[in-house]
């Protein structure tokens, strides 16, 4: 059982930006670089994170309870399955994406996306703490899922 404390609901990745370092003065180079950065998400959000899992991964997440607090604020209470196995290998991970038909996107601030066309959704945190293998399959627990906004989108160019 997990419980959300407020006013946070999980994180989500969106497109952010930070001074670019311009030490030759070149006026061709921006003067801010954009990165996939981590947000907190909304309620919605964390509910389509998942309802994105159990339709994706085939997992069995619930929504057990939602607690108003006395200062009108919420939090969600989720049960999911006890996973068992052990952790992956990055190139575990990236084969069973590979095979399940995600398509790899490669990041410049290092993160390993994968982009599923038929869900339209963005898996973000696939890693060997996210995932285990347990009789030959892969076990994804906790990944990120999303469906980019038009913003993340254009960065991204899954298309």
């Amino acid at each position: 059982m997990k419980i959300t404390v407020p006013p946070k609901f999980g994180l989500i990745p969106a497109i952010g930006s930070s001074p670019r370092a311009n030490l030759r003065d070149d006026p061709t180079l921006p003067a801010f670089k954009e990165q996939i950065e981590f947000i907190h998400a909304t309620p919605l959000e964390y509910q389509e994170r998942w309802i994105a899992a159990n339709d994706v991964f085939e997992d069995d997440v619930r929504l057990t309870s939602v607690v108003e607090w006395s200062d009108g604020r919420i939090s969600f209470s989720i049960s999911q399955p006890q996973y068992h196995g052990e952790p992956a290998t990055h190139r575990e991970i990236e084969g069973f994406f590979n095979a399940a038909g995600w398509k790899r996107i490669l990041d410049d601030s290092g993160h390993l996306l994968f982009y599923n066309y038929v869900f339209e959704v963005l898996a973000i945190d696939a890693l060997p703490r996210n995932c285990y293998i347990k009789d030959g399959s892969l076990l994804p627990f906790d990944v990120i899922l999303c469906r980019p906004d038009d913003r993340l989108q254009d960065f991204l160019k899954p298309y």
